[in-house]
């Protein structure tokens, strides 16, 4: 039965990526006149899982506000990273691989040398910070400024 569970949990997962299966460079026209924020992170790196803990309250202080939530996995193996997205709730958040956005127009210049690593884009699909703070007030006041 508890196989059965994870099958059914990783397959869940895995269905929820497969309805945002579109490249970076889709998503941010899609979402032209909302502000972006990238969260590149991984399953197996432990700064950015312990830095998702603080998403739920971050996301509250948001709520309401035209701010969408792109995460951006390093990850190489799906099924590991359908696990932690359902452990972290981004399952319901735009979640892609890092192939999805390798050649996104929006990111060009910009290489992801490490991580956890966010990134703002405004309501004209510019990218407008590219190394922004992590969850925090600080984060909160950049995306505030562009919401503007």
């Amino acid at each position: 039965m508890k196989k059965l569970f994870v099958f059914l949990l990783v397959f869940t997962s895995l269905a929820a990526f497969c309805q945002t299966n579109k490249s970076l460079d889709e998503i941010v026209q899609e979402n032209k006149g909302k502000v972006i924020l990238i969260d590149f992170w991984a399953s197996w790196c432990k700064p950015c899982r312990s830095e998702m803990r603080k998403l739920p309250s971050f996301k509250e202080k948001l709520k309401g506000k035209d701010v969408v939530y792109v995460f951006i996995s390093m990850d190489t193996e799906k099924g590991k990273w359908a696990k932690a997205m359902e452990t972290e709730g981004i399952v319901n958040d735009i979640n892609l691989l890092i192939s999805q956005a390798k050649n996104a127009k929006v990111l060009e210049g910009h290489k992801i040398m490490s991580i956890p690593r966010y990134m703002v884009i405004d309501k004209n699909g510019k990218l407008v910070s590219a190394h922004a703070p992590g969850y925090s007030r600080k984060l909160i006041k950049v995306i505030n400024k562009y919401l503007e």
